[in-house]
């Protein structure tokens, strides 16, 4: 009977990992993001709970990147830069630096569609996302800093 309810809170958890919003590569013109396998493998990788949390936190910042910067920056642009910085501020604040980078790492390399230069930007801006997330303990903090840092040029802005 246990074991039936830990699968089922792990299959809600893997539904809940694959990401609300689907962003659109413009190069390859098909779904990038999240799949049900990158889903799987997050709930082995950290679990049924901060995959959830990851999945919240992943939403969070793609909404601020909309609300903040021009679609047309959303991919590939100022837009992407921050809300690769931000998800990754957000999720160390909820789950921990080791787990954000984990689940950082598994998206990118679940995502194999798009060209290498890609890749390099969005791991460079992860990283700086999970050093805000380390020095802010706030979502507001912590989104102001990666705001600060496109500003700056701090992030990566291009591939």
């Amino acid at each position: 009977m246990q074991s039936i309810l830990i699968l089922t809170l792990a299959a809600i958890a893997c539904i809940h990992a694959v990401p609300t919003t689907e962003i659109v590569d413009r190069v390859w013109a098909e779904p990038r993001g999240s799949t049900l396998t990158e889903g799987i493998k997050c709930i082995f990788l950290v679990g049924p709970f901060d995959c959830a949390k990851a999945k919240v936190d992943a939403d969070n910042a793609g909404q601020a990147a909309r609300d903040l910067y021009p679609e047309n920056t959303l991919h590939n642009g100022i837009g992407d830069a921050f809300r690769h910085c931000y998800w990754n501020a957000l999720m160390t604040i909820s789950i921990g630096r080791d787990q954000a980078k984990k689940l950082a790492d598994l998206h990118e390399d679940n995502n194999t569609e798009g060209p290498l230069g890609e890749r390099v930007m969005d791991l460079k801006n992860n990283e700086i996302g999970r050093q805000v997330g380390n020095d802010f303990k706030s979502a507001d903090g912590a989104k102001a800093r990666c705001q600060e840092h496109v500003s700056t040029g701090h992030l990566q802005l291009k591939p």
